[in-house]
């Protein structure tokens, strides 16, 4: 295992893990659940019941049945690949070092245009208190703040998951509960919420549902368990009793407060101005919790945007030391890998001050290409499990049950993306997934061509291509170098 492979396991997620530091199962759950609930889930909700209306539900039950498919997938690479530690490293092993770089650099690009998305969504939580200060400034002061706590390291970030995680999942706990008291107790403000608001159904047809799981799916995080599958107990028995229980674990607090929030206030009052959850508060009158809960999905946001820093951080730090990115980002400064903190704080802040240069509902065009990069990760690790499942992979003999697991979660994800193209934020971050993953496998061919031409100490064996022992700077250090030289 190379040196960046023990940092890689962190990266790819929203959260990050001590070296050394075993998990359990329950532990693998809570940090599934950690990096899952955030802005992409109590703001961006909002999107998908505006499409689906009611009918979101479904929405949010098939897309935790596709990720489930995913996340058995991702258990045997782990098992399989145990030395790996990363995602990335399972892609690599099974389909080859072109995809592996494809996928990593997604995976940065994921983390970038996510942190985009929460500082956006904070940025709007915060404006509802704070309507006077302009919307360019609050994500800049965000990413600054962020940036500051990803200075003092790991531990700052670790210690905080397990605490905000309980406080998120109570927060939607206590709201299914402050619905259910409305229901099942007579209260004056019952009148404004109640089934009467579950009709029209499926208000624009089984093609709203359709155009919604984008973003119904992408809510479900994968990237945190995949990160910490190679530092369990025991792999064997935790892996997948984890599968399930985060899957169990998201469907519930995604299926179940959707239902409530559907109930609690007519779909049509939803919007992306606020959190959804914070408008069902205030339309049944309990106005204190609509501020508190505003309070928490504002801590949730920014929770998810320093973890995202830090897994980018890594990754960008991993790529460089695996020699497919500039050699600089591998440079450490106390234990801090602090160029590729630097560039990854840098391209957040510039990209979210473009970002607001786009039409008005530029949060939408954040979340869903964070949704379509994600299941580039995704659909990398399926095709590495179908890979897995070939004959000349397995031992002369074709492994039905897992090609089929796979392919039905591969074929979930293409007939998702397919059916959000209606949208025109989902069309606009479908071709911009489409070209980023062509440009980045175009590199990467060149990146792995490099390689064997400079070849290695092992004649230029493909298989060496990604652990730094090459002879003579990289591809990407030769780009750089002739650019200084400029």
């Amino acid at each position: 295992m190379s040196g960046s492979e023990k940092q890689e396991k962190i990266a790819g997620s929203k959260g990050g893990k001590k070296e050394g530091k075993k998990v359990g199962a329950l532990g693998l759950v809570f940090l599934g659940l950690g990096s899952a609930i955030g802005g992409s889930f109590f703001l961006a909700s909002g999107i998908a019941v505006r499409l689906a209306g009611p009918s979101v539900v479904l929405g949010y039950l098939f897309g935790g049945v596709t990720v489930y498919l995913i996340m058995v997938s991702l258990g045997h690479l782990a098992l399989k690949y145990k030395e790996r530690e990363s995602f990335r490293g399972y892609v690599q092993e099974a389909v080859g070092p072109t995809t592996g770089f494809m996928v990593g650099w997604s995976t940065w690009l994921t983390n970038l245009i996510s942190m985009v998305a929460e500082s956006i969504a904070m940025a709007i939580y915060t404006r509802i208190w704070l309507p006077q200060i302009p919307v360019w400034m609050l994500p800049l002061a965000y990413g600054v703040l962020a940036t500051g706590i990803n200075f003092l390291g790991i531990k700052i970030v670790d210690k905080s998951e397990g605490f905000l995680t309980v406080i998120k999942t109570g927060a939607l706990v206590a709201f299914m509960g402050v619905v259910a008291y409305i229901f099942l107790v007579p209260h004056r403000v019952a009148a404004a919420a109640g089934t009467a608001n579950l009709a029209p159904f499926f208000p624009h047809g089984a093609g709203g549902l359709g155009q919604a799981m984008v973003i119904c799916t992408f809510a479900y995080a994968t990237g945190a368990l995949a990160s910490a599958m190679g530092d369990t107990k025991n792999p064997r028995r935790d892996i997948p009793r984890a599968t399930i229980g985060m899957a169990l674990g998201q469907a519930f607090f995604f299926t179940l407060p959707t239902l409530a929030l559907v109930l609690a206030v007519p779909w049509t009052m939803v919007s992306t101005k606020a959190s959804p959850f914070v408008t069902a508060l205030n339309h049944v009158g309990i106005h204190a919790g609509g501020t508190i809960l505003n309070a928490i999905v504002l801590i949730s946001s920014f929770s998810v945007l320093v973890a995202s820093m830090f897994s980018a951080e890594i990754m960008l730090s991993s790529l460089a030391k695996d020699k497919e990115a500039p050699a600089f980002l591998a440079r450490e400064w106390k234990k801090l890998s602090i160029w590729a903190l630097l560039v990854s704080s840098g391209a957040l802040l510039l990209v979210s001050q473009l970002a607001l240069l786009l039409p008005k509902h530029v949060y939408n065009y954040a979340v869903t290409t964070t949704g379509y990069l994600s299941f580039v990760g995704w659909a990398g690790i399926l095709i590495a499990r179908l890979a897995l499942c070939l004959p000349q992979k397995n031992n002369g003999r074709m492994e039905w049950s897992g090609f089929l697991v796979a392919a039905a979660g591969l074929a979930a994800l293409v007939l998702i993306s397919i059916l959000g193209l209606k949208v025109p934020e989902q069309r606009f971050s479908f071709v911009f997934t489409v070209v980023s993953v062509v440009v980045l496998l175009g590199i990467g061919k060149l990146v792995k061509k490099e390689r064997e031409t400079k070849g290695g100490p092992d004649g230029g064996d493909p298989q060496y291509a990604f652990t730094g022992k090459t002879a003579g700077p990289s591809l990407p250090e030769r780009i750089t170098g002739k650019l200084r030289q400029k």
